[in-house]
């Protein structure tokens, strides 16, 4: 009996297929419970990729502190979807397991019900999903704590590196810079520091003197320092060795 070819089988060369990677991005996984751990600041990405197309999940946790309550309140602008997931809570405004989409305007805090009490927590990862072409744009906010009068906008470039017109001299880095510096927090932290004086967080509609915001808490200055660190490590370790190469050439 002679058989006919039929349609069915790996011969359909019009099947969608997921490319094979390129290996620009090395597949990696982490345990966020772990991570979280030995985390230097709020928002830190859990992978060193923020590139044009990246998808980048950042690691924050809050617990209450009966003396060390205050962590302070923002708004945060972003051109980009951002997408939350809560892996454990307690005492909060988030349920355990619980993911939702911010809106482009979103407020930003600790989202626990009671920060005094040393029981609450939250752990919870956001992550932001770069731009893969065009401008991404992002704002940090802070309103009057009593009437809600906007007292400072800073809105700063984020495009991510691999876009035409990422910027990495608004935090004196360079094009050439290997180890990543998130512009989400830096813009957040610039926002925080120029909040401090004294006369942006006087309310001009209501006179109220608004608390600094508690860079303690959030812990983005230790987050540069240590990136520029790192990078200027990594430049150290570049010449020393070309020294060395080049001593025992000779």
């Amino acid at each position: 009996m002679t058989q006919t070819a039929t349609s069915v089988g790996p011969a359909n060369q019009h099947a969608r297929r997921i490319p094979l990677p390129t290996g620009h991005r090395e597949p990696m996984k982490v345990n966020v419970f772990n991570f979280i751990t030995g985390a230097t600041c709020q928002l830190l990405p859990l992978f060193p990729y923020d590139d044009a197309g990246a998808m980048v999940p950042c690691g924050a946790v809050f617990t209450g502190d009966p003396k060390d309550s205050e962590f302070g309140h923002f708004f945060h602008y972003n051109t980009v979807q951002e997408v939350a997931v809560t892996f454990g809570a307690n005492n909060g405004m988030l349920q355990s397991g619980q993911i939702f989409v911010t809106q482009q305007l979103h407020g930003v805090n600790s989202f626990l019900r009671d920060t005094t009490d040393p029981e609450a927590f939250i752990l919870m990862t956001i992550t932001q999903h770069q731009s893969e072409d065009g401008d991404q744009n992002e704002a940090i906010l802070f309103r009057c704590q009593k009437c809600h009068e906007e007292l400072l906008r800073h809105e700063y470039n984020a495009t991510p590196k691999g876009v035409d017109g990422y910027d990495p001299s608004q935090w004196g880095g360079s094009m050439t810079d290997e180890v990543p510096m998130f512009t989400t927090i830096w813009g957040t932290n610039k926002a925080a520091v120029d909040y401090d004086d004294e006369s942006v967080r006087t309310c001009p509609k209501c006179g109220h003197l608004n608390a600094p915001h508690p860079h303690h808490k959030a812990g983005w200055q230790r987050y540069l320092n240590q990136v520029r660190a790192a990078e200027s490590a990594k430049r150290a370790l570049r010449s020393a060795a070309q020294s060395a190469t080049e001593s025992t050439a000779v």
